[in-house]
């Protein structure tokens, strides 16, 4: 996708160190299975925003049962939109307090953690100095992209693990601390695709304060620091806000197998070009075609059965 064609408000103002920016960058979360082999949109977004050619990316392929595979793909597609890309190798927990590996992130103008579990990577960086310069980069202006797992883990409450479902049980998911770079989200990937809105429901609510989002395959969302949430891929978004819950029992049903009621709850599904204010909680829709600012759909992929096998990226893992 050509720079015209992505949205204005998507495209703004680089997070490089030269332009000293004054607020937090913003957060990318993918929902998994973006496209690796065609226009690349979404990769080629995070580029974008991390000040295009000449931009600093940092690859963090922990999460990935298979980094030796995934590590050197996204250097690759990083480096044909012009950027630098370079992996930041944490194998395990004294990696993260490595002067070297430290200066990497703090030289990066993106910060980019791909699939696989996200358990892994709060394991192996969660309460470190690699965590806190993660952070640390985030508030001085530095993009923080991930897909998958990746985009999990940068809430301040991660969904762990869980179990594909239709309706809130409390055997649905396990909760843990995540990145904690932002503390309004708890999101879940490969939503459509894998049937987890269950577990969305269920991590609502039990905290219903958080706005739960559930991101689908080649589909991102960007949340801007004024608090702005833009859905930008082929695929929807779905927000599953319960401030307004009227009555659940999710707090006494048994552990195991019974549903749980849950009343009032709001969801929205979102798609391309929609936003949703995070302190107003309340989504907008595109403008019409015919618009100055509007901006195409990216092209959807062909399916997997005729996309091209010698162009094919390393298979996705099963996250949890």
């Amino acid at each position: 996708m050509s720079a015209k064609e992505s949205p204005e408000a998507l495209s703004g103002p680089a997070s490089s160190k030269s332009a000293a920016p004054l607020s937090r960058g913003p957060l990318i979360a993918i929902g998994g299975a973006e496209d690796k082999v065609g226009d690349r949109a979404i990769l080629r977004l995070v580029v974008e925003r991390a000040g295009g050619k000449g931009a600093k990316i940092a690859i963090f392929p922990t999460a990935s049962s298979i980094p030796n595979e995934m590590a050197p793909l996204y250097e690759k597609i990083f480096r044909s939109f012009g950027a630098h890309a370079e992996t930041v190798w944490v194998d395990q927990r004294s990696d993260a307090e490595d002067p070297k590996k430290l200066a990497q992130v703090r030289d990066a103008t993106a910060i980019f953690f791909t699939g696989g579990a996200q358990g892994r990577i709060v394991t192996l960086i969660g309460g470190t100095p690699m965590a806190q310069a993660v952070r640390r980069a985030h508030r001085a202006g530095v993009v923080v992209a991930g897909t998958s797992a990746g985009a999990s883990v940068i809430c301040d409450h991660m969904i762990a693990q869980g179990k594909k479902a239709y309706a809130p049980r409390r055997s649905n998911i396990t909760m843990a601390p995540g990145l904690g770079l932002t503390k309004r989200l708890v999101i879940d990937q490969h939503f459509a695709q894998r049937h987890r809105i269950g577990r969305l429901f269920t991590a609502v609510a039990l905290n219903p304060f958080l706005l739960g989002v559930g991101i689908d395959e080649d589909t991102a969302i960007v949340l801007e620091p004024t608090h702005q949430m833009h859905v930008f891929g082929a695929g929807t978004v779905t927000v599953i806000d319960g401030a307004k819950i009227l009555y659940t029992d999710i707090h006494e049903t048994p552990t195991e197998g019974e549903p749980a009621a849950l009343l009032g709850v709001q969801v929205h599904v979102l798609t391309h070009a929609c936003t949703f204010d995070i302190d107003a909680r309340r989504p907008t829709w595109p403008p019409p075609p015919t618009h100055p600012d509007h901006c195409p759909r990216p092209a959807r992929r062909r399916s997997r059965k005729a996309a091209a096998p010698a162009a094919s990226a390393p298979s996705e893992e099963e996250e949890t």
